[in-house]
């Protein structure tokens, strides 16, 4: 970015950085000096480290993020989300259907500018559905750490090895007969591009129990089941899930977009680990 840079895992103005370096000029003959305290000391300017809650709310909370996308954050909880998903400061990180960048914008405030985002859609995605562009163009734009990627859903590829992959609400799509995707092969191109030990991560509506890939067209839905052997098929580990999305009070029988249920349907978060 020209007019941005990144501090304590947020983004801040120019006009910031300018104000701020006059006020370092003005303690600079006392930085590095003994203090008239403790003559022996000496004085640092250096910031204590962020506590990785507090480095996660200033990701949520970053300048840069659209106020549309705020106001999705009550339902939608990214901070814990994002807590669990374990992803941190200098990770290298693909965010898969990354759509216009919701969970794009955090990640590249978490990982810093010594880690690196892919914002990826799907090249049957960009070609059918965005017909002003692919928005992830103007993510990898806005910021200096984000890359936009596109490539058949089938075999999503990246130029670095991987600490992690997500798929936020989108995993379900792999299935949809429009978009033609060999799931499997999907999952295993996944695994190949992660490092040992990378961590696959996915947030998606919930089915019915043992409906299979019955709604994955219709209401955009998937049995949580099926997707949990799915990856475990392609080789890795399952590690942990969450319930922080969870609502029991969705009968998982209505369309993810009927208006009493958007934004609140009943969701399942599952982590798996590529082995050692």
């Amino acid at each position: 970015m020209a007019d941005r840079q990144f501090i304590f895992g947020a983004i801040v103005p120019l006009a910031f950085l300018i104000t701020a370096c006059g006020d370092d000029a003005a303690r600079q003959s006392d930085a590095g000096s003994p203090s008239m305290e403790n003559p022996g000391a000496q004085v640092s300017d250096e910031e204590p480290a962020l506590s990785r809650e507090e480095l996660i709310a200033e990701a949520v909370a970053a300048l840069p993020r659209p106020e549309e996308d705020k106001v999705r954050d009550a339902d939608r909880k990214p901070g814990e989300v994002m807590d669990f998903s374990g992803i941190g400061p200098g990770d290298v990180v693909a965010d898969i259907g990354a759509s216009g960048g919701y969970y794009t914008r955090i990640l590249a405030e978490i990982v810093g500018e010594n880690g690196h985002v892919y914002a990826f859609n799907a090249k049957e995605v960009v070609d059918s559905f965005y017909k002003d562009g692919n928005p992830a163009d103007a993510l990898a734009a806005e910021y200096e750490n984000v890359t936009s990627a596109v490539s058949p859903l089938s075999t999503p590829t990246f130029d670095k090895p991987l600490d992690a992959a997500i798929i936020i609400l989108f995993y379900h799509d792999s299935h949809w007969d429009r978009l033609a995707t060999d799931t499997a092969t999907m999952n295993k191109t996944i695994f190949d591009q992660l490092k040992p030990g990378g961590t696959y991560f996915i947030l998606d509506h919930s089915a019915e129990d043992g409906s299979g890939l019955r709604d994955v067209g219709t209401i955009h839905r998937i049995d949580a089941a099926v997707v949990k052997q799915e990856v475990m098929d392609a080789g890795f580990e399952f590690v942990a899930e969450s319930d922080v999305l969870k609502n029991p009070g969705d009968d998982r029988t209505k369309s993810v977009f009927d208006a009493s249920l958007r934004g609140k349907t009943d969701r399942f978060i599952y982590k798996f680990k590529k082995p050692e």
